[in-house]
């Protein structure tokens, strides 16, 4: 077994006054589109993992229609991942894997209705969501990056670590989410500021701190247990021909770098602005983003350490339905640019 280090965050974590409200939606929600169907979610193992907390913690500042929309979004995302790892990564079932994706992909692409829950569930998401063609991209890349780590699996690869960074940043949808976290806060940002490579090293940064955190608190229940050779710790330990504990130990020193990266280039975001010309809007937009994605991830890591989802045999949360010891309740401040 790994031992998961105490994971260090710079930000403070919030909690949504509408956490409850919020779960109760999303648990609504999972069921009517047929998500708990005992693989690999039953009611009682969705309640363990507290998929409807998750966005009260990473969106804190969203009113409760916006919050229960998102939330909805990573539900979907959190359901994709798990039914694709046990389904089809822990049987190393290529086959059904391929036909899981294509009906995910004739949904997005408007050319086929959804026959299980995932597809329904994106469906439905997709009939009230404003989705561009940038939004189907990153959707299809995440579809990859779940056939990419299927193919490694059933052929017993364990893959370059540069490699599975890349795609890890596509798997757990970086820039879906950091997209969403810019509409969520109003952020209109001009598209060559977004192109810019600082602002792609924040994006690239902010995926991987999540992404590689999971990993190392997954590892027991997904990588030790053979679901899966696609992981940064085993990659890690291959390359550098080391022990297990220190190649989390590597993989945790480079979550820290990101992090600090992440704040780094936060103090430099100033100095973007004025190099971009940005306006007052765009500079408070700019700002609000910033605020968002420290929210993001510091709410996340306050999630995976509560949730069951990494878990064999998870328990239901303590409390699943009030806020967490220690948090305060954040203001509703996405309404009123600051």
């Amino acid at each position: 077994m790994v031992e998961v280090p105490p994971f260090e965050m710079p930000f403070a974590a919030r909690l949504s006054p509408h956490a409850d409200r919020v779960r109760l939606h999303t648990r609504t929600w999972a069921r009517d589109m047929g998500m708990f169907d005992g693989m690999p979610w039953t009611e009682a193992r969705y309640d363990a993992a507290d998929y409807g907390g998750f966005g009260p913690l990473t969106h804190p500042t969203l009113p409760l229609a916006d919050l229960k929309h998102v939330n909805d979004w990573h539900t979907w995302g959190f359901h994709v991942s798990d039914v694709f790892r046990d389904r089809f990564l822990r049987p190393r079932d290529v086959a059904g894997g391929k036909a899981f994706v294509a009906e995910l992909r004739s949904v997005l692409a408007g050319t086929a209705a959804p026959v299980g829950p995932a597809g329904r569930g994106l469906a439905d998401l997709l009939s009230r969501s404003t989705v561009d063609d940038e939004d189907r991209h990153h959707l299809g890349e995440h579809l990859d990056a779940l056939l990419w780590e299927l193919h490694n699996t059933a052929q017993g690869r364990v893959p370059d670590p540069v490699d599975l960074v890349e795609m890890r940043r596509r798997s757990i949808g970086a820039e879906l989410s950091a997209k969403l976290l810019r509409g969520s806060v109003g952020a209109e940002l001009p598209p060559e500021l977004l192109r810019n490579s600082t602002m792609r090293a924040l994006v690239d940064s902010f995926g991987d701190v999540a992404a590689l955190r999971q990993e190392i608190v997954g590892f027991d229940h997904v990588h030790a247990t053979g679901a899966s050779t696609t992981s940064a710790v085993l990659a890690v330990r291959q390359f550098f021909d080391c022990g297990l504990e220190q190649a989390v130990s590597i993989v945790a020193d480079l979550i820290s770098a990101r992090l600090r990266q992440i704040v780094s280039i936060i103090g430099e975001l100033p100095a973007v602005a004025a190099e971009h010309d940005l306006d007052a809007e765009a500079r408070a937009g700019l700002h609000r983003y910033a605020e968002a994605l420290k929210s993001w991830l510091a709410g996340e890591l306050l999630w995976t350490r509560r949730s069951g989802r990494f878990s064999s045999s998870p328990t239901p949360v303590r409390r699943p339905f009030h806020r967490p010891a220690g948090l305060g309740t954040a203001a509703v401040l996405v309404s009123s640019p600051r």
